[in-house]
C-alpha cells in the first residue's frame, strides 16, 4: 500500500499490518490479513478507498458466512464488524440501517417500535451487509423482501444508490457486481396490528436454541437447501452427525452446522465440507451447494 503511513495519520479508524483474522470470523479460523482496516464511519471508508486504488480490497462483516483460508488474505481486509452501525427512521415504517448493524439488533429494534416483517432476522448471526449480499433468510423470511433501496460503495470509493428492482434476487443469491459492497439499506415496514413482534422473536430464539448449536464456533448453515429437501436431513440420513476431520466436526444437534474446536484449521473445515458433498452425492445423487463463501489463500 503506497500511502500507508500518510493514510494512517489522516484517519480516526484502525489501520494495521499483518493481522490475524481468527477473531474476525465465527469459526475462529484462518490466516493473516496483509492489511486490515476498520473505518471510523462511512466518510472515512470512502476516503480510504479513494486513496488505495493500488491494492486489492476484501470486505468482511461479522464473518459469519465465510471460511477464511489458512494462507490468509492478500491486500487489505476492510472489516465492518465494529463500525457502520448508524440508523435512521425518516417517517413511520421507513428505516435505514448501515451495513455493520447486526441482523439481530435490526429485528429487535423494529419489533420494539411495533413494526413487523423483520422478526426472522433474529435468527441470522451476521450483519446487514453480508445478509444483503447473500439474501440471507430463515423462518420463511428473506432480507430483501422489505428492502426499497440500498447504497453501495465500489473499490474506488464511489457511492452508488440502487433500488431493489436493480437486482436479480434468488435463493441465497444476489447479482452483486465484483468490487461493490453494501453500506446501507432502507426498509419499508408496516405496523404489526397484532403487536406481537417481540413475542415472535422470543419464539424464534427459543426454537433456535433448541435446534441449533448456538454458542459454539460455526458459520451457521453450511449448505443451501436443495429443491424439495433439506440439507440437514440428507446429511443426517447418512449417519454423518458427529463425523470429524481434524478439529472440525458435524454438529450432533443440527447436521447442517460444522463446529470448529480450538486450533482447528480452515483446511480441516474445507475437507469436511468436501467429504459431506461427496457422500451426499454418492448416496443421494444430490449436490449440496454451499451457503458459506471461501475467501483467501491456501497455505
Amino acid at each position: 500500500m503506497e500511502k500507508y503511513e500518510s493514510i494512517k495519520k489522516s484517519i480516526k479508524g484502525n489501520l494495521r499490518r499483518n493481522v490475524s483474522l481468527k477473531n474476525y470470523n465465527t469459526w475462529k479460523v484462518g490466516g493473516m490479513a496483509e492489511y486490515f482496516f476498520e473505518p471510523f464511519d462511512l466518510n472515512e471508508l470512502i476516503f480510504f478507498l479513494e486513496n488505495t486504488k493500488d491494492i486489492k480490497i476484501t470486505f468482511l462483516g461479522n464473518g459469519s458466512n465465510v471460511l477464511i483460508r489458512d494462507g490468509g488474505i492478500k491486500g487489505c481486509v476492510i472489516c465492518l464488524k465494529e463500525t457502520l452501525k448508524k440508523y435512521e427512521i425518516s417517517k413511520n415504517g421507513i428505516y435505514t440501517f448501515e451495513a455493520g448493524f447486526s441482523c439481530m439488533k435490526i429485528a429487535q429494534l423494529t419489533a420494539k417500535n411495533g413494526y413487523g416483517g423483520l422478526e426472522f432476522l433474529c435468527g441470522i448471526p451476521g450483519s446487514l451487509g453480508g445478509a444483503l449480499a447473500m439474501n440471507a433468510g430463515c423462518y420463511g423470511g428473506n432480507v430483501w423482501e422489505k428492502v426499497s433501496k440500498v447504497f453501495l460503495v465500489n473499490e474506488s470509493g464511489k457511492l452508488i444508490e440502487k433500488s431493489k428492482n436493480d437486482f436479480v434476487i434468488g435463493y441465497r443469491n444476489v447479482n452483486l457486481e465484483n468490487g461493490n459492497f453494501f453500506v446501507s439499506a432502507t426498509f419499508e415496514l408496516e405496523k404489526n396490528k397484532l403487536n406481537n413482534s417481540q413475542d415472535i422473536i422470543k419464539d424464534y430464539l427459543k426454537d433456535r436454541r433448541n435446534k441449533q448449536p448456538t454458542g459454539q464456533p460455526s458459520c451457521g448453515s453450511v449448505f443451501k437447501n436443495p429443491d424439495n429437501s433439506h440439507a440437514a436431513n440428507l446429511i443426517d440420513s447418512l449417519g454423518l452427525k458427529g463425523f470429524k476431520i481434524g478439529g472440525a466436526y458435524i454438529s450432533k444437534k443440527h447436521a447442517n452446522f460444522i463446529i470448529s474446536e480450538k486450533n482447528t484449521s480452515s483446511e480441516d473445515i474445507e475437507k469436511l465440507i468436501n467429504h459431506i458433498q461427496k457422500k451426499v452425492y454418492q448416496e443421494k445423487k444430490v449436490f449440496l451447494e454451499t451457503e458459506v463463501k471461501f475467501i483467501g489463500n491456501d497455505l
